[in-house]
């Protein structure tokens, strides 16, 4: 396996592997001014040249760099008919997006999207509930995301981090789009979106902090999503309202919550789970890739709707 990129995500990745296959030989693909890295000793090789790291007899590739990346170092695989795993957001453009979606098709190529609450156990959970429609009709859902950047790398000065900054592909919307995906995954897709997007200058960076979105289904359903990275208070949730009840999700405490008509008062569970188990399963699954030949969960097509719903996003001037 090739991982591209050492930073908070690619670190996450090659501690897995190595927990799960100790086996499997791991390469880096690296910058040569990147800072050094102390999990670089868990790597069999480490290469600054990708034209050296391509000679290797690899079987997948994991791409962690930052999104303005993403396209143009996966590029470089797609002759090797090997997997490939693509953080997300794949891109933070849509053009280049669209012509890499067409050059990986026409190779038939297997491109995994890295959206790993997918792989989570409460959101899989949440989602069984809303097909149940114990509810009714859906009337309309609130999504939020709600951190301090500050405060999300240790040792790391935040200013200089891909978040910050907008030619790496920084800001809420793309750092946060997991909310995006599992919001389409849930409720979409959408006909119509609208965003606000705001940079408030306490954190001095040149990207949003705070992005509203609203959405609509097919249905009729409205989606209201709120992403930040400005507040103190950590709160991510989702919670779809219909003619019946409620049922809510509350990722930070892993409880699911419930009141319908029938109900004299709020029902909750937890569902007991460590947060890195979701990544485990993310690259259980990208090993039955390599080794099974099967389909990625997440694959190109999904993962254009998500583009889709970004670009729309980012049409709204940033105030």
């Amino acid at each position: 396996i090739l991982i591209i990129g050492l930073g908070s995500i690619g670190s996450r990745h090659l501690k897995i592997i190595k927990q799960l296959r100790p086996e499997i030989n791991i390469n880096l693909l690296r910058r040569k001014e990147s800072i050094e890295n102390n999990l670089e000793k868990l790597a069999n090789k480490i290469f600054y040249d990708k034209k050296d790291a391509l000679k290797e007899n690899l079987d997948g590739v994991i791409i962690a760099s930052p999104s303005s990346m993403h396209i143009n170092q996966a590029i470089n695989f797609l002759d090797l008919n090997i997997p490939i795993f693509i953080e997300k957001p794949i891109s933070n453009n849509l053009e280049d997006y669209l012509e890499f979606k067409k050059l990986a098709e026409t190779k038939n190529a297997k491109i995994l999207v890295g959206y790993v609450l997918r792989y989570s156990k409460i959101l899989n959970e949440y989602r069984r509930l809303i097909k149940e429609n114990i509810i009714g009709k859906q009337i309309y859902v609130d999504i939020k995301y709600s951190s301090f950047l500050p405060d999300w790398r240790k040792n790391i000065n935040y200013k200089n981090s891909v978040s910050s900054n907008y030619n790496l592909g920084g800001g809420a919307l793309l750092e946060l789009s997991h909310e995006l995906d599992y919001a389409n995954w849930l409720f979409g897709p959408f006909s119509e979106i609208k965003a606000i997007r705001n940079n408030t200058k306490q954190l001095e960076i040149d990207v949003e902090d705070i992005v509203k979105i609203i959405a609509i289904n097919k249905n009729r359903c409205l989606i209201n999503i709120h992403l930040d990275f400005s507040s103190k208070i950590t709160e991510r949730y989702c919670c779809l309202n219909g003619s019946k009840g409620f049922i809510k999700l509350d990722f930070m405490n892993n409880k699911i919550s419930s009141k319908l008509s029938a109900d004299k008062g709020i029902k909750s569970y937890k569902i007991e789970s460590n947060y890195n188990d979701m990544y485990i399963y993310q690259m259980e699954h990208f090993f039955k890739c390599i080794e099974n030949n099967i389909k990625p969960l997440i694959t190109l097509e999904e993962s254009a709707e998500i583009m889709r719903m970004i670009t729309l996003c980012k049409s709204s001037p940033l105030n």
